[in-house]
């Protein structure tokens, strides 16, 4: 990790401590990898039977690092105490144990990101409240500095130079796969480290499984993304094997502006699927959603009834489907006006 990354991990680390100070929350603890690397700084290396809602970030209120368990050491940062640094326990009890351990000395409700019965147990055993983790870590992503939108910037123009390259792949005949190899030959020149994922495919709004390939008057849409300096880059966008889709990539543009004139700070979640459903706007996936270390909130789905607040400072992915056309622009959202961080579409 550069001397510039581990300062960015120390900063986010200070604003969860500020965040649990200001929820009166006694500890967090995280199941979720994007989440956990967000909280901890902390990369996972996943393996067979290491996921599900077993917490393996532990952040007790007022400690100087979190603790984490995993099978990837390597990935902790490197001013974390190598105390901190736990192996992942096989024992389901041996791993509940240990972070009862860990919290038992905070005090106030704990903050879970994913509830489930591994945790509530957790939470009635050592007689504590337990509260979602949500808001205070939608706080936590949303509150990015210059340098922080920066790097999401770089790594977005990586994932759209690798969108483009992989663009030239879908032609008749061909497969998804295709497409992803030009998106990996492609990472080296934008100094991507490794891909986000495999990516999404779709075809007249249903996924492309694997072994299906592109037909002649097929329209694509599919979106890839990068890891690059400790955050994410996402881009989407759809093509078509023979027609002219220039009349709908105008409506698609005219719906995304719309949907980005909602994106201000006090807006919430609500107000955005008002104004994608406004639009014409459908979804493949989210209409709009956070990004940093990954995908973070706020998730804006046009099948939910939230009303989450969006703040200032969160970098916003809009994925708007017009017309059979999904493509993404990514955004800052401001006090006022938002500010676009990719190229106008």
């Amino acid at each position: 990790m550069t001397p510039e990354a581990a300062a960015l991990v120390r900063e986010r680390y200070t604003r969860v401590q500020a965040a649990l100070a200001r929820h009166g929350v006694g500890a967090l603890l995280i199941a979720t990898p994007n989440l956990g690397l967000l909280a901890s700084g902390a990369r996972r290396v996943l393996v067979a039977g290491s996921g599900g809602t077993l917490p393996w970030v532990v952040v007790p209120a007022g400690a100087a690092s979190a603790t984490v368990f995993t099978t990837d050491p390597d990935g902790a940062p490197d001013w974390m105490p190598r105390a901190a640094i736990e192996p992942l326990r096989w024992s389901r009890d041996a791993q509940l144990a240990r972070i009862a351990a860990l919290v038992a000395r905070t005090r106030g409700p704990l903050a879970c990101d994913v509830y489930g019965p591994v945790v509530q147990a957790l939470a009635e055993r050592l007689g504590r409240p337990l509260r979602d983790a949500a808001p205070l870590l939608a706080e936590v992503a949303a509150e990015k500095t210059p340098r922080e939108v920066a790097l999401v910037a770089d790594a977005l123009a990586a994932a759209r130079a690798g969108v483009t390259a992989a663009a030239a792949a879908v032609v008749p005949g061909a497969a998804p796969a295709a497409g992803v190899a030009r998106f990996a030959a492609a990472m080296s020149a934008s100094g991507a480290g490794f891909p986000l994922s495999e990516g999404l495919w779709w075809r007249a709004g249903r996924r492309i499984v694997a072994g299906e390939t592109f037909g002649a008057d097929d329209v694509v849409a599919f979106e890839l993304g990068v890891w690059v300096s400790g955050v994410t880059g996402i881009a989407g966008e759809t093509v078509a094997c023979a027609a002219d889709l220039d009349p709908e990539r105008r409506r698609w543009s005219a719906a995304l502006c719309a949907l980005a004139k909602a994106c201000r700070a006090g807006a919430t979640t609500a107000d955005l699927r008002r104004a994608a459903r406004e639009a014409g706007a459908t979804q493949l996936g989210l209409v709009a959603h956070g990004l940093g270390v990954g995908i973070e909130p706020p998730y804006v789905d046009l099948d939910a009834d939230d009303a989450d607040p969006v703040r200032a400072g969160t970098v916003l992915v809009l994925a708007p489907v017009v017309d059979g056309v999904r493509a993404t622009r990514a955004l800052v959202v401001t006090d006022g006006a938002p500010r676009w961080i990719e190229g106008a579409p």
